[in-house]
């Protein structure tokens, strides 16, 4: 599976590339600051969501939007997920990729997470990568936005 890799401090995360329709790069522009994990805009109809404000990490800054691709949008928006940096892209094969521990279950946005997968290759520090689940992403924020 092809993924953008995304730092964020001691992990990365994974986004599969099949699920982003485009990718902006916020480095020229204003640091974007947001005060909730799901912010719909009620004039273009697009919901961003911030994954730094997600896990919690507020003080991040936002570097990329990535546009996630949706099946019958309702609303004519988009779903503009803000991430950090975006250091590479990658395939990580299906065998690589680990379920996440049950012991994990309990937290706030773990079912957003469909595998992870442990000293990766292609992160800087061979560090823990987990892989964004999108489509659940995309029902949380219909439910948040709703």
């Amino acid at each position: 599976m092809k993924v953008f890799i995304c730092a964020y401090g001691g992990f990365y995360v994974a986004i599969p590339m099949s699920s982003v329709a485009s990718l902006t790069d916020l480095k020229d522009r204003q640091v974007v600051r947001r005060d909730a994990v799901v912010e719909r805009d009620a004039e273009s109809g697009d919901t961003y969501v911030s994954l730094p404000m997600l896990f919690d990490l507020p003080q991040e800054k936002l570097r990329h939007g990535i546009v996630l691709q949706t099946d019958g949008d309702d609303g004519g928006g988009k779903i503009v997920l803000l991430s950090t940096e975006v250091i590479n892209t990658t395939e990580i094969p299906g065998e690589k990729i680990h379920p996440i521990p049950k012991s994990l279950n309990g937290t706030r946005f773990s079912g957003l997470f469909s595998g992870m997968q442990c000293a990766a290759e292609a992160t800087r520090d061979a560090g823990l990568v987990i892989l964004l689940d999108t489509e659940r992403l995309i029902g949380y924020v219909r439910r948040e936005a709703a």
